[in-house]
């Protein structure tokens, strides 16, 4: 795969990445993941659009496109996520820091270890939710950047 194509792969992901971050507009992936599915397929449209004609169709080159599609989303979209979530609960807990006890910091560490471990799960999920339907988007991509050779 050429770096132009990895290239494409990381746009078409960072745009299903973060229009999944856009609220109301995340909507859209309550409809078997709509955003990320048009993440590869934009990355697929981008990479293949000037291909000259052939008979059959690129598939195989379509889902690896849409995977490392899927890959680059996943990443900006947990970057994303951690980011606001951060940004929320150090707010959040300035305030309660400077009051606390040695018991309930010893119970805030124990939620933190949970919460660990917690986006963790998070991430790897993301990578295989976003991967899986990332590669089908790639998949509808190549069949809809396919132009066929003429025959003869």
């Amino acid at each position: 795969m050429t770096g132009k194509k990895v290239g494409y792969a990381a746009l078409g992901g960072g745009a299903g990445a973060v229009a999944s971050q856009i609220p109301g507009l995340q909507l859209l992936n309550l409809a078997c993941c709509a955003l990320v599915v048009g993440g590869g397929v934009l990355a697929v449209y981008l990479a293949l659009k000037d291909d000259p004609p052939a008979q059959a169709a690129p598939y195989g080159e379509g889902a690896k496109i849409g995977a490392l599609a899927g890959v680059f989303g996943s990443a900006l979209s947990v970057l994303i996520g951690l980011l606001i979530l951060g940004g929320v609960t150090g707010l959040m807990g300035l305030g309660a820091l400077s009051d606390a006890s040695g018991e309930e910091l010893e119970s805030l560490g124990i939620i933190s270890a949970i919460a660990g471990f917690g986006a963790i799960a998070l991430i790897v999920f993301s990578l295989v939710i976003n991967v899986a339907f990332s590669t089908i988007g790639g998949v509808i991509g190549a069949a809809i950047v396919h132009r066929k050779a003429p025959a003869g």
